[in-house]
């Protein structure tokens, strides 16, 4: 749910759970830790506390009552109403473990979605604009580092030179090569080829993500057939930076190939070295 309200295009935003929770991304995040919490007390191990957490750092670390009294939870939280129907889904679902927590409340309710409080969207955050190309793999990444590229493969369904289409000419060639529409890899194509410019800054996740491989786009681009990263742009890299330096590191979650976060302008290159532009995440 947080990535699905702070990542564009991840998927799930219209779900009602999702809904629910718009624009109380750092009350999730507390909901999220105390559900860590229950879980690590019942004896299990756990790897999402750091992902939850960098979504909203500074409210990591609250009670859910310290939330309350910032103003960080939605306003249905002690809705009995609503609450009282996700007791009894879970009664429905699982009646020999949940009947016994919920003896009072029926297993036949219809859920209750509430609407998303009418708080205004947080600011796009400050910092250098930087292109994230995400390798698929290591061999893709091995190609980006040894040939000073980067790059994207075939899965918008495009296995062949793209120089001058927009996107209407890219999803009739995907449609016509592949029979399929792959809208999201579309998407990511269309603006490796028409947005991205010679002089933009780019970042190339390294280990799972702890840190960014900078550097920028120096030449137009090219179609390789038969590498690992036919669809590229050539690129010179200079220096690496930690997964912190991303406004917020939680834009680092995003799952597609080719996207664009902001970066702390302390750790990107000197001023004047690449275009600048207003970043979009």
């Amino acid at each position: 749910m947080l990535r699905a309200l702070e990542l564009p295009d991840y998927g799930w935003a219209s779900h009602p759970v999702t809904t629910m929770w718009r624009g109380r991304t750092a009350g999730l995040v507390v909901y999220g830790l105390a559900m860590v919490r229950g879980w690590r007390e019942r004896g299990f191990a756990d790897s999402t506390a750091p992902l939850i957490a960098e979504f909203a750092p500074d409210a990591a670390r609250l009670t859910q009552a310290e939330a309350a009294a910032a103003g960080l939870l939605p306003s249905w939280v002690g809705d009995e109403e609503v609450h009282r129907s996700h007791r009894s889904n879970l009664r429905a679902k699982d009646p020999a473990y949940y009947g016994p927590l919920f003896p009072d409340t029926p297993d036949d309710l219809p859920y209750v979605w509430p609407p998303a409080d009418d708080v205004p969207p947080a600011p796009a955050p400050d910092g250098v604009p930087v292109w994230i190309v995400r390798p698929p793999g290591p061999l893709e990444l091995g190609t980006a580092l040894s040939q000073g590229v980067v790059g994207l493969g075939l899965e918008a369904g495009v296995p062949v030179d793209a120089t001058g289409l927009g996107p209407v000419e890219l999803r009739g060639l995907a449609r016509e090569l592949s029979g399929r529409r792959p809208a999201k890899a579309l998407r990511q194509l269309s603006a490796f080829l028409d947005e991205m410019q010679p002089g933009d800054l780019i970042g190339v996740p390294l280990e799972q993500g702890a840190g960014l491989l900078l550097g920028e786009v120096v030449g137009d681009y090219l179609f390789a057939p038969g590498e690992p990263l036919p669809h590229r742009r050539p690129a010179r890299f200079t220096h690496v930076v930690a997964r912190a330096a991303a406004r917020p590191p939680a834009s680092l979650q995003d799952p597609r190939a080719l996207f664009r976060v902001a970066l702390d302008p302390v750790h990107g290159p000197p001023r004047g070295r690449a275009r600048q532009a207003s970043a979009r995440p």
